[in-house]
């Protein structure tokens, strides 16, 4: 039996302090039966309302409405987080933004759109790996397939391949809700995918070259009419060129009527400034619609409220290599050195007390070897260490250098040559040490380098928005005459014929007189240049424009792209904190069998076996991550694993399941090779951080670039078009006067007698 509690509150509307107040109350005196249902019918509520907002985004896409689409669903997801009712909106984005990916002709561009999709279906099949998100997994194979055909990357094939077997390993659940052709239908189109990917990792993959759109006139197309319009402007006096720039905008306005209607009117006067508002920038967010006149306002807005990066304790940030480091790293030659000249003249130094001298890190002394595939394999790593010590990218952590100089200490081989004389001589602290290293060791260091593979995305989104970046940057100003109405007052600079610069504030001022032009003197005809090179009017940009929806997909397909880097730094530190507890309990059981060893009686002794088997049964009882981490370590040992793996091992039960007879060689021996790994993967994981790091560093600011909202870039070809016909007709009255003139002239005229 449980309580049931009906509280009158009065009507009108309550505070935020009266309504905590009755939200304590509640809790103290519902039963936990009570509380249990009211957080179950909350739970119902929170599902129904994720439905409900899936259903209408997903109306909004089969009515066209992308950018509608995408803005419910990104709120829902920002909203309700990673609750397992999202995949839908996840799934749906990726719908999105592979069909925008489909539409555009542009490489760089489709690439981001189906970065943005990829990173929609892997969390959609993240939140809910089921029968429910199988085409989930069908989406996320397609697009990898489709990022290897446009990057000819082999990785993305792969990935494919995975994420389809995944989705072929779903069953398919039993009710009648579930369509069981539709399920075989996917499932063969799974296969399908498999079977593509896997032929194209086995052969060269054919890309079609995709044109680029090429608008420029053809030699000869030019306006026919470009030369009588030219001269027509020079017969001008100055007078009529400056009024010319003085646009009147009631006439501009019945303009824009009566070549593209009232809708497209009314969207462009949305895009005049009015009074209290003085610019023609801003900057929108996508999802919230803030606005900002700043660039570092926009993004700091985006970055605090949009984005979500958490940044970890500072001690668990990896350092990269210093500057000084980093140069010698890039000014040296790298080439392999004659080691057994080398250590003839190592050897006869040594004997006259002459060290050797390097200057930033390199030596001139050392006698070069006539090796070409050495010279080749250190080429190659000399390029892969060059760039990730590039001063505005610099990946490569100290671990990982310490790491290389470890691995050239202990496989150089000199003998004979005294090592006090190679530390006097700082040897090992030098880049030049690696030149020493034969054939076999260069290709091992250059594989182990290889797998901090390049985030394609890092120079892939940067170089598309940029592009959009360019493209809405304008250079001429137009500033308003009036107040009740405007007549438009172009730049008068365009009369001087200066080189403008591109126009980074974007203020519009308001004069009450056109006195602005008084003091110019018109020069030239490159104003009839300017007005031609107009495009054509695109009704589709001035409605977005007007709306402040231009670039949304790209915006929030940015979003999805940062946001997935985020998750993956999140991973990257999460594994380098599980290595670190690994390394302490390796460092625990090799503990546990060296106090085995130091027994002073041999028939007290145990075996490693039994006494880590006997450490695990001291640990019953304890959940703490480093037990169980402890528990991962002697399962690893005892299974004579080749490399740690980072399960968590639940149940201590197991422990006595494995097998029972592990000789005391083989656990020093698993205890050896499991260190060695986890020497080898520590310092990858820490360059693959820094890496993560100048990744998001250089999407960032894709934001506020694809934020801003130029409303010139929709004002400037109206007005174009519209003092291209005020030119034209000049032309023809001109044309007209002359004709009538060249009549008159030819008339005959009468005699007086």
């Amino acid at each position: 039996m449980h309580l049931t509690v009906s509280l009158s509150l009065p009507s009108g509307s309550i505070s935020h302090e009266r309504q905590r107040n009755h939200h304590h109350f509640l809790e103290k005196i519902l039963t936990p039966l009570d509380t249990m249902m009211m957080k179950s019918t909350d739970e119902s509520e929170t599902k129904w309302k994720i439905d409900d907002a899936a259903e209408l985004a997903r109306d909004f896409w089969l009515e066209r409405d992308g950018i509608s689409a995408l803005k419910l669903t990104e709120k829902t997801i920002s909203d309700h987080g990673n609750h397992e009712k999202c995949s839908s909106h996840h799934e749906l984005q990726g719908d999105i933004f592979y069909a925008q990916a489909k539409k555009t002709d542009d490489t760089d561009l489709k690439c981001l759109y189906l970065f943005a999709s990829v990173d929609a279906y892997s969390m959609a099949t993240l939140l809910s790996p089921n029968a429910l998100t199988l085409r989930s997994f069908r989406g996320y194979a397609r697009s990898l397939i489709k990022l290897g055909d446009q990057l000819r990357i082999n990785k993305f094939y792969e990935k494919a391949v995975s994420k389809a077997k995944l989705g072929m390993s779903i069953t398919s659940p039993q009710g009648k809700s579930t369509d069981g052709g539709y399920f075989t239908k996917i499932k063969t189109e799974l296969q399908n995918w498999i079977d593509l990917a896997t032929t194209k990792m086995q052969a060269t993959v054919a890309v079609s070259d995709i044109g680029t759109m090429d608008n420029q006139k053809e030699p000869g197309e030019e306006d026919t009419s470009f030369d009588r319009l030219k001269k027509i402007w020079v017969k001008l006096d100055d007078k009529t060129k400056i009024n010319f720039l003085v646009v009147d905008f009631e006439k501009l306005i019945g303009y824009i009527q009566d070549k593209h209607g009232t809708e497209v009117k009314e969207h462009f006067q949305k895009c005049i400034p009015i009074a209290n508002n003085l610019r023609w920038r801003c900057w929108k967010c996508h999802i919230c619609s803030q606005v900002n006149y700043c660039f570092t306002d926009c993004k700091m807005h985006i970055l605090d409220n949009h984005v979500h990066n958490s940044e970890p304790d500072f001690s668990a940030r990896p350092k990269c290599v210093d500057e000084i480091l980093a140069d010698m790293i890039c000014c040296g030659d790298w080439k392999p050195v004659d080691t057994a000249e080398a250590e003839n003249l190592i050897k006869d130094r040594a004997k006259r007390g002459e060290e050797f001298v390097y200057v930033n890190g390199w030596c001139s002394d050392w006698p070069e070897a006539k090796d070409r595939e050495r010279e080749n394999v250190l080429k190659q790593f000399a390029e892969v260490l060059k760039s990730s010590c590039a001063k505005e990218n610099c990946t490569l952590s100290c671990t990982l250098w310490d790491w290389l100089r470890d691995y050239t200490e202990e496989n150089l081989e000199l003998p004979g040559v005294p090592g006090i004389y190679l530390d006097q001589c700082c040897f090992f602290k030098n880049p030049q040490c690696i030149c020493f290293l034969d054939l076999k060791h260069l290709e091992h260091i250059l594989k182990y380098f290889r797998q901090l593979t390049t985030d394609v995305r890092a120079s892939l989104v940067p170089k598309v928005v940029n592009q959009f970046w360019e493209n809405s940057q304008v250079k001429e100003r137009i500033d308003l005459e009036g107040v009740a109405t405007y007549n438009l007052l172009l730049d008068k600079r365009l009369l001087y014929e200066e080189e403008l610069e591109s126009d980074k504030i974007g203020t519009v001022e308001h004069y009450k007189s056109t006195g602005i032009f008084e003091d110019v003197m018109p020069k030239g005809d490159k104003i009839v240049s300017w007005i031609l090179d107009c495009p054509e009017i695109d009704r589709e940009f001035v409605s977005q424009m007007a709306n402040g929806v231009h670039n949304s997909k790209l915006w929030l397909a940015a979003l999805r792209i940062v946001r997935c880097v985020i998750r993956k730094k999140e991973s990257y530190y999460d594994k380098r904190r599980k290595m670190l507890t690994y390394e302490k309990m390796l460092g625990e059981a090799e503990t546990i069998c060296d106090r085995e060893d130091t027994r002073k009686n041999v028939n007290q002794r145990s075996t490693y076996e039994s006494a880590l088997r006997m450490k695990c049964e001291d640990l019953v009882g304890k959940q703490d991550d480093d037990t169980k981490c402890f528990l991962s370590v002697v399962r690893d040992v005892f299974e004579r694993q080749s490399s740690p793996s980072f399960e968590v091992f639940e149940d201590k039960k197991c422990i006595s399941e494995l097998s029972s007879t592990v000789p005391n060689d083989d656990v020093k021996k698993s205890l050896l090779t499991l260190r060695k790994s986890l020497k080898e993967k520590f310092p990858l994981i820490d360059s693959k951080i820094l890496q993560n790091k100048s990744t998001y560093e250089k999407l960032i600011d894709v934001f506020p670039k694809l934020s801003a909202v130029e409303y010139r870039l929709v004002v400037l070809p109206f007005v174009k078009k519209f003092l291209q016909d005020k030119l034209k007709k000049m032309m023809k009255t001109n044309s007209s006067s002359v004709a009538a003139g060249d009549s008159a002239e030819r008339k005959p005229k009468k005699r007086h007698l």
